[in-house]
């Protein structure tokens, strides 16, 4: 099997950029009329829209993170995988630390898990911003490290099943069967 680099899609990442702006300047407006006039809102609205305005910045960051990135978001190799969770944060796991790969959908976005044959020492070697993601992630009844297909261009995904069942993993055909339906 040759080097095989999948790059997220950039396109629906900047759609997402600009979805959570045009969510942000929404709720700033607000916030700048309770500066120029406190009578103007309540300070309940005041605070809701400064607390939406801040996580909509926040979430802004890790979209233009993602963009910026020039990073590919899985690379398939003969004897790895190596998945960005973040950017800048790779994670490079042997075939045969893999246990098995499991497809599944939470509120319309589609995901990959992969089951690693010992996630708790998997756990321990990763950078903090990604064990925090990855053990909420298996408090929630998921595999610690996932693939989320809403971010792969549709084009890429063949590829991507074909890569995880030549290395001996074939996914159920759920994802498959649901991206050729559309």
């Amino acid at each position: 099997m040759k080097r095989l680099e999948i790059y997220e899609n950039k396109t629906k990442l900047g759609m997402l950029l600009g979805l959570t702006i045009l969510i942000a300047i929404g709720f700033l407006i607000p916030v700048i009329l309770y500066a120029v006039d406190p009578e103007s809102i309540g300070l309940t609205f005041f605070i809701l829209s400064l607390v939406v305005v801040a996580l909509t910045i926040w979430a802004m960051t890790k979209a233009v993170a993602r963009i910026k990135s020039k990073n590919p978001y899985l690379i398939f190799e003969n004897d790895a995988i190596t998945i960005y969770p973040a950017p800048n944060f790779p994670q490079k796991l042997s075939h045969s630390e893999i246990d098995g790969v499991v497809p599944y959908q939470l509120n319309g976005q589609k995901f990959i898990g992969i089951v690693l044959k010992n996630e708790d020492e998997h756990l321990e070697k990763m950078p903090p911003k990604i064990r925090r993601t990855a053990k909420f992630s298996r408090k929630s009844g998921f595999p610690a490290l996932n693939v989320q297909v809403n971010y792969l261009k549709k084009s890429d995904l063949p590829a991507v099943l074909e890569q995880f069942e030549a290395i001996g993993l074939p996914l159920q055909l759920e994802i498959a069967a649901a991206e050729r339906s559309k």
